[in-house]
């Protein structure tokens, strides 16, 4: 136990917005089988991450060849819309507007209206603003800290592909950086 809270310092915590849904969990429930019936919402993170995957030889082609870089950015284009249409058809997801959150690879913070108790397991789905990637992930509301209408939940996250964890300290760092160059801007 005292190596995963050392583990879970290893990973910065940022504040962000993001598509979120949370829904408590049966008993017995495990990743794999969520992943297995959410397919088509975890297509932006497998899209994602195949283009951080090739970023470099992207970026090798671009130089060498850019006609043929853009021939390639366009069918990658192609390709996100679809992924974004079948994101957006997904019920949970479809209505929802961005909601402020605090994230790291370990877990996240955020106030919802979902009633919930401490020690709860909860399947998170996650919607990473502006790559439209999905996480999916089990985790455990950890601490709840109450107000009128609404919770901040505390979820530690207990079950998290390391391809998603990846996802998220990306986009945590890609997010960070261009706060930093904001706040830099700001001040010339």
């Amino acid at each position: 136990m005292e190596n995963h809270n050392e583990e879970r310092r290893e990973y910065f915590r940022i504040d962000d917005k993001a598509i979120f849904t949370v829904n408590k969990l049966p008993p017995n429930t495990n990743l794999q089988s969520l992943s297995e019936s959410n397919s088509s919402f975890l297509l932006g993170s497998s899209i994602s991450r195949i283009d951080m995957d090739h970023q470099a030889i992207f970026s090798k082609i671009k130089r060498s060849s850019p006609e043929v870089a853009i021939y390639l950015e366009g069918i990658n284009q192609k390709i996100q819309l679809i992924s974004n249409h079948l994101l957006n058809s997904d019920p949970e997801i479809k209505n929802q507007t961005p909601t402020e959150i605090n994230l790291s690879a370990s877990g996240i913070a955020v106030t919802t209206s979902t009633p919930l108790q401490q020690d709860d397991m909860v399947q998170i789905k996650l919607v990473l603003l502006p790559e439209l990637a999905g996480v999916l992930c089990i985790g455990q509301v950890k601490r709840i800290e109450n107000s009128a209408n609404e919770n901040t939940l505390h979820i530690d996250f207990t079950e998290i592909s390391e391809a998603n964890q990846e996802l998220i300290i990306k986009h945590n760092m890609a997010l960070q950086l261009e706060q930093a160059r904001a706040k830099n801007n700001d001040y010339t």
